[in-house]
């Protein structure tokens, strides 16, 4: 489920980097990316990478969605309503393994005006305002019927069939469809709804690999029915699809029987019937179960993606599971011309020359900026930036390398995200690195291992050369010893600070 909604900006809420405005440089701007997708609530990558640590589902789930539980769903609908395809003038229907009926009115058998036999693909279009169906020879079949207040429906699933319908690019084998005609005062559209019991509906989801780690495909299984049934309880006949859920990223992807007869669709299938019925709660009301793909490391608090009021379950937290190898949206860049980003972004401020008083969110999603152009300037949000520039996310940086990689990143994970947002890009230090962030700057070698250094020790350890001088790289993080001192050991020597701020060497 991957929303995209209006934003609302939250300044006040917001960390405002101590970073200088980016500029265009010869080449104009590159961005600087981590994470795919809205930042809000699970990570899937995340749950992938947790899962690959031997996290259980319930951690993974409690963890992305604070202070909640799982428990059995109440109140679930016999049946949802997805919203498969809208605004067609014609739909193709395939029969697969056996006859697909088209049934007037309702789907009882005694109303079925025509059967496509096995392997014919057939044509429902919209003549006027009423249905005609034509065969696999070209030929109507029958007389127009039907309309707007007379619905018409493919029923497959009790003839032991499928149907594939190409318009909504999957294969069904559960529920039935129905037809509506919609939209008369101008064109009429035709738009299909697949009715299915709420846990066959979710073998058909194809969020994530069904390959993944068994703790991150139950993970995925529970987030997901939690989101189809509080949108179900919201009402099953939104305006547009007729249906409680579109089966795209709008709501959730559903490809029907290409997902759950697919390549390891068995054990996406097993997920959801190890979980069945099993839903995430807060103060034991079902949550907004939102999820993306990937959060680049840090999700993001509910108010700083679409605004509106906080919500306790929905607070940014860190993702130490993000950032594995098979994550291909972990780091990303890309690179614009000025003149094309000034032409995406479409700000009428000329020529884009640069951008400042970034503010940012605790992931460090870019909430608002202003844009600086030849003939003035300009405020955008994050997600409007996101989307004029077909970036994967909003956790950008512009014309400043701060993403964080390789051993530094994996320190940084393992310390749950504590030093803060990066300050600065890797750089190179006397046969090591070092990456300085809001509270800790982490220093690496290949012979000392990632190590975090901050406060005092850290002012008096770069006041004695860092690791240039004759300490060399630290060997352990800053500890806080029983007297109140703190210290921190390197290759030769250690530094130890007193509570006034006086530090000495040893």
């Amino acid at each position: 489920m991957r929303k995209l909604l209006a934003i609302a900006s939250v300044v006040s809420a917001l960390a405002l980097l101590p970073a200088g405005p980016a500029t265009a440089e010869p080449d104009g701007f590159t961005f600087y990316g981590s994470g795919f997708g809205h930042g809000l609530g699970m990570s899937q990558w995340g749950s992938y990478g947790l899962a690959l640590d031997g996290w259980s589902h319930q951690r993974i789930l409690s963890h992305f969605y604070s202070g909640t539980g799982l428990r059995r769903a109440t109140d679930v609908p016999p049946a949802l309503r997805i919203g498969l395809t809208q605004g067609r003038d014609r739909i193709r229907l395939e029969a697969q393994d056996g006859p697909v009926d088209l049934r007037l009115g309702g789907r009882a058998a005694g109303d079925t005006v025509a059967t496509i036999p096995r392997g014919e693909t057939w044509i429902v279009r919209i003549v006027g305002e009423r249905y005609r169906i034509v065969d696999a020879s070209g030929e109507s079949v029958g007389e127009d019927l039907g309309g707007a207040s007379t619905d018409l429906f493919a029923v497959f699933e009790s003839n032991g069939s499928r149907v594939k319908v190409p318009e909504a690019y999957h294969t069904y084998a559960r529920g039935w469809i129905e037809f509506n005609i919609y939209g008369c005062t101008s064109r009429c559209s035709m738009r299909l709804i697949l009715t299915i019991d709420p846990e066959e509906y979710l073998y058909g989801l194809a969020e994530v690999p069904s390959s993944w780690p068994m703790q991150a495909l139950e993970a995925q299984a529970i987030a997901a029915r939690t989101y189809a049934l509080r949108k179900a309880r919201d009402g099953q006949h939104r305006p547009g699809c007729n249906c409680a859920l579109y089966a795209s990223s709008y709501d959730q992807v559903y490809a029907g029987w290409d997902k759950e007869g697919g390549l390891d669709g068995d054990r996406w299938v097993r997920a959801v019937d190890a979980t069945e019925g099993t839903v995430v709660t807060y103060r034991g009301d079902e949550i907004q179960a939102f999820y993306m793909s990937s959060s680049g490391g840090f999700t993001e608090d509910n108010e700083n993606v679409w605004g509106g009021t906080p919500i306790d379950y929905l607070r940014g937290v860190c993702d130490p599971g993000d950032y594995t190898t098979s994550n291909p949206s972990a780091t990303w860049e890309v690179t614009f011309t000025a003149p094309k980003l000034t032409k995406q972004l479409g700000l009428g401020i000329g020529t884009v020359t640069g951008f400042s008083n970034v503010a940012r969110g605790v992931s460090g999603r870019i909430v608002e900026a202003t844009v600086t152009g030849e003939n003035g300037t300009a405020t955008i949000s994050g997600s409007t930036l996101r989307s004029a520039l077909g970036l994967r996310d909003d956790r950008v940086w512009i014309n400043s390398d701060r993403l964080v990689t390789g051993e530094i990143r994996d320190k940084y994970d393992a310390m749950n995200c504590s030093p803060g947002l990066a300050l600065s890009r890797q750089v190179a230090v006397a046969g090591g690195r070092r990456q300085a962030f809001e509270d800790a700057t982490i220093f690496h070698s290949d012979g000392t291992g990632a190590h975090a250094l901050r406060g005092a020790v850290l002012g008096f350890y770069g006041s004695n050369g860092g690791p240039s001088g004759d300490l060399g790289f630290p060997t352990s993080d800053v500890r806080e010893l029983p007297n109140g001192n703190v210290r921190a050991s390197f290759e030769h020597g250690v530094i130890t600070c007193r509570p006034n701020g006086a530090c000495s060497t040893s």
